[in-house]
């Protein structure tokens, strides 16, 4: 089998893991989640190590390298190597800005992949859909879509870390800092994996199963909606006489993850053999696996 042919059926569970997008994005996660007053060196050396560990394991069961581990090795090991050797003001400067850097960088690095016409997940998709659709308007339309959410959420991120640690001047606040970029990750994943359905839904429809757009819709926001829960029990312990907001988070994230889950069910039973499988027991579906 050749670096470019769609995994077997019978996949190790590490290939199947590292075929998703968001596993190429695990060390810039890393970074922002570990990096802090003096911690910038064992941050930035440990994503750098998530990347050498993610490409050398992708090695190891026949996954072509990808451009977001390449980057991510480059990028973070020349980061370690200047804040172990950057003056006290330097380190200073790095400590504070050093997650806001790491987010601009993917968000250009994922924005220069659509500029080039070469969207990242392009390299993923084709390692887990036949060779026959990767020229289809429908898959590249997928993987341009889902690129750009990503170039965006990491965008977002990198603007929201910014008035954290800028115009607020606190790098420890819970919004800006933690609850906000964990929600915008979480929307990410969720439609990568939750687009390309959307997108062959008529497809779908075709072969025997139809659903509502406010089921498929429902589907992706449910993450979501339930990530609210427990939001606002935090908000409830920290935010002090403020508790009240959490508790309103908390009851929302309940009503609406409790309404989107009845919605999401109300998909019309599947008509034969072919309706799991938009192009039949013989044809391979042309989706990214993401």
């Amino acid at each position: 089998m050749t670096d470019q042919d769609p995994k077997p059926a019978s996949a190790s569970p590490l290939r199947k893991l590292l075929d998703q997008p968001f596993v190429g994005f695990a060390p810039w996660i890393l970074l922002s989640v570990i990096e802090g007053p003096h911690r910038l060196v064992l941050a930035a050396a440990l994503a750098c190590g998530l990347a050498i560990a993610t490409t050398v394991a992708g090695s190891a069961v026949s996954v072509r390298p990808k451009i977001l581990d390449l980057t991510a090795v480059v990028f973070f090991g020349a980061m370690t190597a200047w804040a172990a050797v950057a003056d006290p003001g330097t380190s200073r400067w790095l400590g504070d800005w050093a997650a806001e850097l790491s987010n601009v960088a993917i968000a250009v690095i994922t924005g220069m992949s659509l500029v080039l016409r070469r969207p990242f997940t392009l390299q993923y998709a084709r390692e887990t859909t036949a060779r026959q659709y990767w020229t289809s308007a429908l898959f590249l339309r997928i993987n341009y879509t889902i690129t750009a959410v990503w170039a965006g959420a990491f965008a977002i991120i990198a603007v929201v870390g910014y008035i954290g640690d800028g115009p607020l001047h606190q790098p420890d606040n819970i919004w800006t800092n933690w609850l906000i970029q964990i929600a915008v990750i979480v929307l990410a994943i969720k439609f990568t994996n939750w687009y390309p359905d959307y997108a062959t839904a008529d497809r779908t429809s075709a072969a025997g199963t139809e659903r509502s757009g406010a089921a498929h819709y429902a589907d992706l926001l449910r993450p979501l909606t339930a990530y609210l829960v427990p939001v606002g029990i935090v908000v409830m312990i920290v935010a002090g006489t403020d508790w009240w907001a959490g508790a309103v988070l908390l009851v929302a994230g309940i009503v609406t993850t409790r309404k989107l889950h009845q919605t999401a069910r109300t998909a019309a039973p599947s008509v034969g053999p072919d309706a799991v499988n938009p192009t039949g027991p013989s044809g391979t579906d042309p989706r990214p696996s993401s």
